[in-house]
């Protein structure tokens, strides 16, 4: 696999570069039948933490746990399939484990779901669809879908549009430092959209975007200062 892809597998997978070490019994339990060790397990193969990296083998472990009704399991085996890491890429597939998990109320394959439905991925493109996914894992507290979900406002894509409602979506992101809903908010307040015009809360928005790195905020905030 070509470490271009590798940042995607990580999102896709859920952020799980996190080490969890291998206690001695680790495989033991898997090879047992815990759910919950197997993923483990897939993940040290996914990312070679303490193992030979080795996407087949991350695979046949996300199964295992798949096939049990584990929610993590069904979401990074439709992880797996949505990247082509471990076996051929196949979207259809990946939604139907997205949506094996998303029935158990896992954030992250609902928010991946609204991915799916939004670029017609393994399913048909649909934004109401996509909106009622984004819905599901913002309510949740998923700051990736509740920025979507804000764009979603602010377009009338999907839903009726709302400036109102995407401050209010964009705000709940940016509670959670996330650097484009900063943004968003900055240019609301700029052009006065669901929320009064003030130039001072649009610079201070910029700002803490431009912190966090925002390019975009920073050619808003040098255009409005000139």
């Amino acid at each position: 696999m070509r470490k271009i892809f590798l940042p995607i597998i990580v999102f896709v997978l859920g952020g799980l570069a996190t080490a969890f070490g291998q206690s001695a019994d680790l495989l033991q339990k898997a090879n047992a039948g815990d759910p919950a060790a197997q993923v483990k397990m897939g993940n040290l193969y996914a990312f070679g933490q303490g193992v030979p990296r080795n996407s087949q083998e991350a695979v046949k472990w996300f199964k295992k746990a798949a096939q049990q009704g584990y929610p993590e399991g069904e979401y990074r085996l439709g992880g797996m399939y949505d990247v082509g890491f471990g076996v051929p890429p196949d979207p259809a597939t990946a939604v139907k484990w997205y949506q094996q998990a998303a029935k158990q109320g896992l954030l992250e394959a609902e928010y991946r779901l609204g991915i799916m439905y939004e670029q017609g991925r393994g399913v048909p493109k649909d934004d109401a669809e996509a909106a009622n996914w984004y819905q599901k894992a913002a309510i949740g507290g998923r700051p990736e879908a509740q920025f979507k979900l804000g764009e979603i406002y602010e377009t009338g894509r999907g839903l009726p549009q709302s400036y109102k409602e995407a401050w209010a979506w964009y705000y709940r992101a940016a509670q959670q430092n996330r650097p484009e809903a900063e943004f968003k908010l900055g240019k609301l307040c700029e052009l006065g959209l669901g929320v009064p015009q003030s130039t001072s809360e649009a610079i201070k928005w910029y700002r803490q975007a431009i912190a966090k790195g925002d390019s975009e905020a920073e050619e808003s905030l040098s255009a409005l200062q000139k």
